[in-house]
């Protein structure tokens, strides 16, 4: 898959996540991938609406964008 272009630091959550989990984590401050990354899985699993599917979605988001959650 490419890459899309975007300003690094800047790479926006997927359109496919559901509601609820969009407005958890717009509460938490939250408006990019990168600022998911720093927040951490585990935090973030806590949102409310972050069930398995919202959390792949995450993470292949990430991994098109060559970020990862940090090694626990």
């Amino acid at each position: 898959m490419t890459r899309k272009s975007v300003q690094p630091g800047h790479t926006p959550i997927p359109h496919g996540i559901g509601a609820p989990a969009r407005r958890a984590m717009a509460h938490a401050g939250l408006e990019t991938l990168e600022q998911v990354v720093q927040f951490g899985k585990r935090e973030l699993s806590k949102l409310h609406g972050m069930g398995v599917k919202t959390m792949a979605q995450l993470e292949d988001a990430m991994d098109e964008h060559g970020l990862e959650f940090p090694a626990v």
